[in-house]
Formats: C-alpha cells, sequence, structure tokens
C-alpha cells in the first residue's frame, strides 16, 4: 500500500470501529428525559438536589384505574394487570410499599400519634380510641383473633396507616392500581416492555367491556420516544431522499450521491460513538439535533465533489490543495460554534457539541483524504450544476458595493423593529413538549375520580444536622393552619418524628390510652397478655419516608408533596420554603437564554479574532459580517413566523455562525470567474443544509423545531449576504489600506 492511501486506510479503520461500538451501546444508551434538557445548574446544591429527588419519585409513579363491569370483574381485571406489569421486572405495586410502611408503624406504634388521636388522647378520652378499636375487632369482616389481637389490640398500626398516609381513591365505579418503575422510565427499553403489557392486557379485557385509565411518566416519555422516533425517520429518509436527487441532478452519477451518504453515516456514527465515549449515553434530542448535521456534512463532500465539474478539474491531489484552506478554516469555525455550546449546563446540548465537532471533523478528514480515494476522478456536469452556475452568478458573483452594506444594515434593522414588536419570547418550560391528548385525557379522568390534582410544588425544610432538619418540620407543621396542613401530602416527619416527639407520644400513650384502658380491652377480647406494646423488634425507615430526605454539602434536607401553593408561616434564616420547580426552571432558562445570546456574541467574537490571526488584515473581518448580519435579523424573522424566541432559538444561532462564515470564506478565497464553480458548490451545500435543518420545524417538539428553523432560516440569509465578504485586503500592521 502507498503512503498516500495510508489516511483513507486508517480513515475507513475507524469507521469500522466506532460503528461496532456504537452498535453494542446504542440500545440501552438513550435518553428521552425531558427533564434532561433542563439547566443542571441551580447556584443552590440542597435546592437542586430536592428538586432532582421530587422529580425522580414523581416520575417513577405510575397509576392505573378500571373503569366498567362488575366489580369482581374489576378486582379480576386489576390483579392481572398487575401480574403482567410485575412480570417486566420493572413494576413494583404499592401493596410491597404499603408492608415496609405496615412494619414500620408496628414496630413503632406505642410512640407513634396521629394529630387526631393525640388532640383525643390529650383531652383524656382515651376511651374513643379502646371502643372503636373494640367495634371492630367485633364487626363482620374483622382483622380475626390472630398475632395482631395480642400484639395490638387497640389496632393502634391500623390507625397510623390510616391518617399519616396519602388516601387511596376506590370509587364504586372504577378499581385502583398504584405502584412504581424500578427502572429508569426513560429507557427505551422498559417503555417498551411496559407498554408491551398494558397491551396484551387491553386485548384480554377491554373486549369484556372494561377501560384503562393511565397516569405516569412513564407513557408520556414512551409517547415521545415514539414520536422521535418517527421523526428521526421521516426527517432522515427525507433529507437523504433529497440528496440523491440533488446530487444526481447536479453530477449525473449514483457514485457522488453514495460518496455522499457514506460520509454522512461515517460522520454520524463517529458523533454518537465520540457522544457515547464522553458521556454514556445520547438524549433523544441530540439524536434528532444530529439529524441537523447531515447537511452540514454533505457541505463537505459537495465542496470536493464540484472541484470535479467544469473546465480543467485536474487531479485529487491538486483539486485536495485547492479545498484544503476554506475547508479547514470553516471546519475550524464550525467546530468553535459547537464548542461554545460545551460552556452551557446543559447536558443534551453538551452532548450536541460533543456530537457536532467529532461528526464536522471526521467529515473534514474524510472529505479530503478517503472521498478522493473512492471517487474515481471527474464526475459528469449535470444540468442541476449548469442551471445553478448560470443563475446563482446572478447574484452571489457580484461585486459588493459599499452602499450595499448600508442597505443591509438598514433591511436588518426593519426586520429586528418589527420581529421584536410583534414576536414573543418563550421561557415556560411547561411549553417545552405537547403532551399525548389520549393520555391527557386519562389523567384528567383519573384526577376527576380521585377528586384532587396532583401539583409538583414542595415544602423544602434545611438544617445544619438531621435532628435540626426535622425538628424545623415538625415546627413547622405545627405552625400551619388546619386547612394548609390538610393540604401537605406527605411528610416524614409524621412516619419518623424527632426522638422528643417519640417520647412525649409515647408517655401520652401510655398514660392516657394504655394504663387506663388495655386491661379493659384485653378482657373484652380475652386476652391473657396484659403487656403488648413492649418495645419489639425494631424496622428499617420505609423507602416512602426515606426518599423525601437527603443530605447535600452538610445541609441536611427534606422535601414535604403538597396539593396546592399557600403562604408559609415565617421561620428562620433559610429554614423553610415553597418550591416551584415550573417556575425555577422557567427563571433558569430565561437566564440561559440570556447568558446564550452573550455567547452568540462571544462567538463572533473569537471568529473575529481567529480571522485576524489567520490572515493578519483588517479586511477579513468582512468574511463575519454575513454572518453577523444573519444572527442579527434571523431571531426576528423566526418571530415573525409565529415561532417565539427561546434559549434553544439562541442555541441555533451558534451554528448560524459557523455555516455562515464557511460560505463567507468560500466567496473570499475564489472570486470572480474562478470562483464560478465554488459558488455552485456553496449553493448546494447551503441548500442541503436548509432542507436537512429547515424539516426540524416539523417536528412537535418546540425545542427542535426552534432550532431547525432558526438555522435554516440564519444559512440563507448568510448565503445570500455572502458577496459580501468579498473585497481587496488591508493588512493589519505594514503595508497599504486600500478599500474594495
Amino acid at each position: 500500500m502507498s503512503l498516500a492511501r495510508w489516511p483513507a486506510f486508517l480513515i475507513a479503520f475507524g469507521f469500522i470501529a466506532a460503528l461496532l461500538f456504537a452498535a453494542t451501546r446504542i440500545e440501552r444508551a438513550i435518553d428521552t428525559d425531558i427533564i434532561s434538557l433542563l439547566p443542571a445548574d441551580t447556584h443552590d446544591p440542597a435546592l437542586a438536589a430536592a428538586v432532582t429527588r421530587a422529580n425522580e419519585v414523581a416520575s417513577n409513579r405510575v397509576a392505573f384505574a378500571v373503569e366498567g363491569g362488575t366489580a369482581a370483574l374489576r378486582r379480576s381485571a386489576l390483579a392481572d394487570l398487575s401480574e403482567v406489569l410485575s412480570a417486566t421486572g420493572h413494576f413494583r405495586a404499592a401493596d410491597a410499599d404499603g408492608e415496609a410502611l405496615w412494619r414500620w408503624f408496628f414496630a413503632h406504634r406505642a410512640s407513634l400519634l396521629c394529630p387526631a388521636d393525640r388532640t383525643l388522647l390529650e383531652a383524656r378520652e382515651g376511651e374513643v380510641i379502646a371502643n372503636d378499636a373494640l367495634r371492630q375487632w367485633y364487626a363482620p369482616g374483622s382483622t380475626g383473633a390472630g398475632g395482631l389481637l395480642k400484639s395490638d389490640p387497640f389496632l393502634l398500626t391500623n390507625r397510623l396507616l390510616g391518617c399519616l398516609l396519602p388516601r387511596a381513591f376506590q370509587p364504586g365505579t372504577a378499581g385502583m392500581l398504584s405502584g412504581s418503575i424500578e427502572a429508569s422510565v426513560f429507557r427505551l427499553d422498559v417503555q417498551d416492555e411496559i407498554a408491551g403489557a398494558v397491551a396484551a392486557w387491553r386485548a384480554a379485557w377491554e373486549p369484556q367491556g372494561l377501560a384503562l385509565l393511565r397516569a405516569g411518566a412513564v407513557f408520556h416519555a414512551a409517547y415521545g420516544a415514539e414520536r422521535a422516533r418517527m421523526e428521526v425517520s421521516a426527517i432522515g429518509g427525507i433529507t437523504l431522499a433529497a440528496i440523491l436527487l440533488l446530487y444526481w441532478l447536479m453530477f449525473r452519477s449514483f457514485r457522488a450521491p453514495a460518496l455522499a451518504l457514506s460520509m454522512v453515516v461515517y460522520a454520524l456514527v463517529t458523533g454518537l460513538t465520540a457522544t457515547l465515549l464522553a458521556f454514556g449515553g445520547i438524549h433523544v434530542m441530540a439524536l434528532v439535533f444530529g439529524a441537523a448535521l447531515i447537511g452540514m456534512v454533505v457541505d463537505y463532500t459537495t465542496y470536493y465533489l464540484v472541484t470535479g465539474i467544469g473546465e480543467a478539474p485536474g487531479s485529487s491531489a491538486a483539486r485536495r490543495a485547492r479545498l484544503f484552506k476554506p475547508l479547514t478554516l470553516g471546519m475550524l469555525t464550525s467546530i468553535g460554534a459547537f464548542a461554545a455550546l460545551l460552556a452551557f449546563p446543559v447536558p443534551a446540548f453538551r452532548q450536541v457539541a460533543v456530537f457536532g465537532m467529532a461528526g464536522l471533523i471526521a467529515a473534514w478528514a474524510g472529505t479530503l483524504w478517503l472521498v478522493p480515494f473512492v471517487e474515481g476522478g471527474r464526475v459528469a456536469t449535470g444540468p442541476g450544476a449548469a442551471w445553478i452556475a448560470r443563475h446563482a452568478d446572478v447574484w452571489l458573483a457580484r461585486t459588493p458595493r459599499p452602499r450595499w452594506l448600508g442597505v443591509a444594515v438598514l433591511v436588518v434593522l426593519l426586520f429586528l423593529a418589527a420581529g421584536w414588536r410583534f414576536g414573543s419570547v418563550l421561557d415556560d418550560v411547561r411549553g417545552l413538549q405537547a403532551p399525548s391528548p389520549v393520555l391527557a385525557a386519562e389523567e384528567a379522568r383519573l384526577r376527576e375520580l380521585a377528586g384532587f390534582a396532583p401539583s409538583t410544588s414542595f415544602i423544602l425544610v434545611r438544617g445544619g444536622s438531621a435532628a435540626e432538619a426535622i425538628a424545623r418540620e415538625e415546627a413547622l407543621l405545627a405552625a400551619l393552619p388546619p386547612e394548609d396542613g390538610e393540604a401537605v401530602i406527605l411528610a416524614a416527619s409524621r412516619i419518623d418524628p424527632s426522638p422528643g416527639v417519640r417520647q412525649r407520644d409515647g408517655d401520652l400513650l401510655k398514660a392516657r390510652l394504655i394504663a387506663p384502658h388495655l386491661q379493659p380491652l384485653a378482657a373484652a377480647l380475652g386476652v391473657a397478655d396484659a403487656s403488648p406494646y413492649e418495645r419489639g423488634a425494631e424496622a428499617p425507615l420505609p423507602p416512602l419516608a426515606a426518599a423525601l430526605r437527603g443530605e447535600t454539602s452538610g445541609t441536611y434536607w427534606s422535601i414535604l408533596p403538597v396539593a396546592r401553593a399557600f403562604p408559609l408561616p415565617p421561620g428562620g434564616e433559610g429554614a423553610w420554603q415553597l418550591v416551584d420547580p415550573v417556575s425555577i426552571y422557567s427563571g433558569l432558562f430565561a437566564d440561559y437564554r440570556r447568558l446564550a445570546v452573550l455567547g452568540v456574541a462571544a462567538a463572533c467574537f473569537a471568529t473575529a479574532l481567529m480571522l485576524l490571526l489567520i490572515y493578519r488584515r483588517l479586511a477579513a473581518l468582512r468574511i463575519l459580517v454575513p454572518a453577523l448580519l444573519a444572527v442579527l435579523v434571523t431571531p426576528a424573522i423566526v418571530m415573525l413566523l409565529g415561532l417565539p424566541f427561546s434559549f434553544f432559538s439562541a442555541m441555533g444561532l451558534f451554528l448560524v455562525v459557523g455555516a455562515g462564515v464557511d460560505y463567507a470564506i468560500f466567496q473570499r478565497e475564489h472570486p470572480g470567474e474562478d470562483g464560478k464553480w465554488t459558488r455552485v458548490g456553496i449553493v448546494l451545500a447551503a441548500l442541503m443544509t436548509c432542507i436537512s435543518v429547515g424539516l426540524l420545524g416539523l417536528s412537535s417538539v418546540l425545542p427542535v423545531k426552534s432550532f431547525g428553523v432558526t438555522v435554516a432560516v440564519g444559512i440563507f440569509v448568510s448565503l445570500a449576504l455572502s458577496p459580501l465578504a468579498r473585497g481587496r485586503s488591508v493588512r493589519v500592521s505594514g503595508g497599504e489600506e486600500s478599500e474594495s
């Protein structure tokens, strides 16, 4: 093998290795969690950890309701549903949590009290609890005369379960099953297996007149993943079809589109492999955004193939030499734009940055060393190339006049005024993804049956130690008015209170209930053991309560889910606060949108410095003018099209800077008649990028839609303004100044 072929051999070997690696890891590496798109830095570690914990607990919960049929049929159907879900290995019924809670309450039945029972005992009305237990023992369908009769004759364990936990509904016309998903609900295999179990249940029971209602993040994640799969297939498929058609029209060859397709696969596989190596997984949004890379990768192949049409194309080495400088400069500026995404604390966009940088480097290397090896020499000049060559020069080959820049600036200002006057800005996290209408209707029916609507808000209580956090939580609950106290869905301190509260409740139980009423109750029940409430074996804290507590950087905290927001009583410095995750994330998106705009400005500044270092002429800054004007006018145009400006729109502007500078570099490096076929190349490249990225505007997910439309509009504007990049040079130091 000759030395000249070694680069192509190494690139091909690297592609095969990357393909094998990605194929073995991709199945379980895709993340569909919309929370992953949220900024990770909340500037408050304890608050960030509490919000994350609350999201995890909420996202893993699932609930089902079965309507229709008889009560016996519903019970059988719910039992079968629990069985098929448990068979997946991912579902844990709430009964298991109930057993852990029962063991905990039984172990601490002589030292825990419901608020209502505490009130009774403080009023010396313990006989109410004793008489209630006696009625339950003798009622039809009672607990029976087993071990519980001897160990808990007052049925204190059952009383604790009934008053300290949220009550599950069991309406007369529906039955309920609740539980949790043990694995990540955003894993595609978990979603598919749960969906398969539900589908099998429906096939068996719906013909019998039963209807199933579902609620849980796993179903929304599955809906989003399925939509993403369809969108990735549609966007990628239509883009590739457009590439094949346009390449055939350009070059009258099936080898050219095959080369383009091969380079797309090579770049995407390389980008995917680099992302999996860096992060261990990839968000589905990064895959969707990866479809945008198709157009940019095809740009590079196009630039090389265009050097082979027209008159006297030259050898592969001559064509590579002609292309090397502009292609390298374009690659470096595009990588700089992608690299700017790494500065933002959004994991999915950091993945996009690594995906894009690795893919572009692969496309650059493959275009310069692999494509010449397999291309086979000159390609034909198709009717599309000839047509673009005739019509592109009508505008792109014009020599810019000084007043052009003034006119362009005036038009940009007019669009800016109109866009910001009639457009809008979106920071609300709830606008990121439209929910499934079917799931929304099922959840609405579940809320109607349950009689309450779930809330994402919670109270965060902090302390310098675990004991202090528990004490503050108890103080908060004691200070709440009764109506607000009822809005607290669950509190760990009610299940596992402080030692002081346990001692107080234990003394109250002994003095006001056990001592005066145990012997009469035992005699009435025929129980010989007179001391059933002696301290017994300990039990581990139930996971339901343990999940509400945590420690971050020396701060101990607990969360109290609430059914609604309400004003909190005054407390110590930072003792407690009401947290609304939606408001927090929306505020963060507003902050990061502003930071992203500053980041785009920084990317433009960095690009300007790079151009000055490379060209050492002030006039080289003209290369940045088309992209700069495009960055200014694109948000206004997109807002006039009806899409609000958001954090994700600002992210798209980074790509506008990189791709826009590419076109300007080629315009500057190959002006006049010498650049006739170069202009054909940048027109085709821009067209491909606009098609591939613009099709993201068909997505149902607003981040994807905003990103795609912003990049497509920005690239079109950059191409239209690219003649402004041409002109005579002015050296930075020495030499004479001259104007174009």
